[in-house]
């Protein structure tokens, strides 16, 4: 499915094939400092997500394991919403609870 980036309107290109864990990450193909996390799940689909600057550089570079844990860090609000701060700083190594 084409994607096309909210910011400015050009065509997204996914980076990395992080679909095992439910998960896409998209960038920008004019401007490559918009940086987007697609969440799916077995019942719903939920919004683009903005990513925070590193988390893409991390995702690529960190062990699967680390994912796993990052992905179960998301929190499902309800069925439009979800909050990826923790998921973030889990790969940015500054999770702290």
């Amino acid at each position: 499915m084409t994607r096309y980036c909210p910011a400015c309107g050009s065509h997204l290109n996914e980076v990395g094939d992080f679909r095992r864990f439910w998960f896409s990450v998209y960038v920008c193909s004019a401007n490559p400092l918009h940086e987007f996390l697609y969440i799916a799940d077995a019942r719903w689909i939920y919004p683009l997500l903005n990513l925070q600057t590193g988390v893409l550089k991390a995702l690529q570079s960190v062990n699967e394991a680390t994912i796993e844990l990052a992905v179960s860090r998301l929190k499902f609000i309800d069925y439009k919403t979800v909050s990826i701060v923790d998921f973030e700083h889990t790969l940015l190594g500054c999770y702290d609870r």
